[in-house]
């Protein structure tokens, strides 16, 4: 009996393992549309007037922090979420992109996630650049650069956020 029983159960195990290796698709893995924009970032920020005078170097203590990249829900070419993490200033909002030049920015743009319905930013200068930092480890890197500026900011800082790509380290 038991070796019925053994045959039975190798026998279950081949058919389950044969019918779990199927081929679901025929489409090939991918990345998204804005993959050369798209990441993890590790990124500081300087507060800097009008004129473009560096004011202070980490206004707020902040140290390093993360921030993101990253594909819309439509896969589009044309634009990418841009979120501090909840990191900074609390921000995730699209930013039109030009995919080519690696640029983005954009004029009152909604900050999806402020809490506050009233709450717009600016960001100019934006650009990814290709082996533009190095990572903890001195290999080179993307790097990302932005200006930011807040409608709900009391001291009317441009804030440059600036950092390489997160190295998983």
């Amino acid at each position: 009996m038991k070796k019925y029983f053994s045959i039975f159960a190798l026998s279950l195990a081949l058919c389950l393992g044969f019918a779990s290796c199927g081929v679901e698709t025929d489409e090939p893995a991918g990345g998204t549309a804005v993959e050369k924009m798209a990441g993890h970032w590790v990124v500081t920020v300087d507060a800097y007037d009008e004129a473009g005078n560096l004011l202070y170097e980490d206004p707020y203590g902040m140290g390093e922090w993360d921030m993101y990249t990253y594909n819309t829900a439509n896969n589009d070419a044309d634009q990418m979420w841009l979120s501090d993490g909840d990191n900074f200033w609390g921000y995730t909002l699209k930013v039109p992109i030009d995919l080519n030049a690696q640029t983005f920015g954009i004029q009152n743009g909604f900050m999806y996630n402020d809490g506050d319905d009233d709450q717009f930013c600016t960001i100019s200068n934006g650009k990814i650049i290709p082996n533009g930092g190095l990572n903890v480890n001195g290999k080179p890197t993307d790097a990302i650069e932005y200006d930011i500026t807040f409608t709900d900011d009391g001291y009317g800082f441009v804030y440059h956020i600036h950092g390489v790509r997160y190295a998983g380290f």
